[in-house]
């Protein structure tokens, strides 16, 4: 049986897992909490939405790639975490870490990621350097390095929970309001990709060798994939398209037509 989390969205994490994994069970409770406007192409009208999904840790073998015909079991959008406080460990490894990182989604056509560096009284990485610039330069020098043209795609996160201060409360709300809107952007562009896919090969429904079996599966991916946002009424046209196709599939297998048995 297939469990609910193998259903939902895929984000990796990369870099310091085990700052990740001190945030990780909040932000899985927080991200599903407030609604978003998703805004679609093609002139479709927004919907609100809820942003669920399901964080893994980082593999470059799991990136998706040209010719890929899952929606759900593939990533679609990549975070990298860092505490880096110090300067001189920014330029000796973080640097290095963010751009292989960086690298690797390049070679698989990857645009949508985010890093995020956390705030916290006690950084882990490194000792206190003996020339010490504030954190924010840090910040910048992510953002001059590999965010120069999309400033978005950094955020600074200040003390997240479970420090209960103001500051790092509305830290954490601003986080989250960022990576929901990125990730419905990333979203839009995978959907969009995806719902051509199926369309291609519904319109090669009468070519020989064509199976609707093969086809079903790809459609009923999108009718999940809007489950996961609750776009109920999406995931049923799906399957209500799925039903109108297989009915003229039998008339036409019973008349003699193109379509191949199942």
């Amino acid at each position: 049986m297939e469990k609910d989390t193998d259903r939902k969205p895929i984000v990796t994490c990369h870099g310091e897992q085990e700052l990740f994994s001190s945030v990780k069970a909040e932000l899985l409770q927080s991200l599903q909490r407030d609604p978003m406007e998703w805004r679609r192409s093609y002139g479709r009208a927004p919907k609100v939405v809820f942003v669920d999904v399901n964080f893994v840790q980082f593999s470059a073998d799991a990136l998706p790639n040209e010719n890929d015909r899952h929606l759900l079991r593939k990533p679609f959008f990549h975070t990298y975490w860092t505490d880096c406080a110090d300067a001189d460990a920014y330029k000796l490894v973080v640097k290095d870490e963010i751009s292989s990182w960086q690298q690797m989604l390049k070679e698989h056509n990857v645009q949508d990621w985010m890093i995020i560096l956390v705030e916290t009284s006690n950084p882990k990485r490194g000792q206190k350097p003996k020339l010490s610039l504030p954190r924010s330069s840090v910040a910048d020098k992510i953002k001059n390095d590999f965010c120069s043209r999309q400033s978005d795609r950094v955020i600074v996160l200040h003390e997240p929970p479970p420090v209960p201060t103001p500051r790092s409360i509305e830290s954490w709300q601003n986080f989250l309001q960022r990576l929901r809107q990125l990730v419905l952007v990333s979203y839009n562009r995978v959907l969009g990709k995806f719902e051509e896919m199926v369309r291609g090969e519904r319109e090669r429904r009468n070519e020989k060798g064509w199976e609707f079996c093969r086809y079903f599966l790809l459609q009923e991916e999108l009718a999940f994939t809007f489950e996961t946002l609750y776009q109920y009424e999406d995931a049923l046209v799906q399957y209500d398209e799925l039903d109108a196709l297989f009915s003229q599939f039998i008339i036409n297998s019973q008349a003699g037509g193109k379509y191949t048995e199942l």
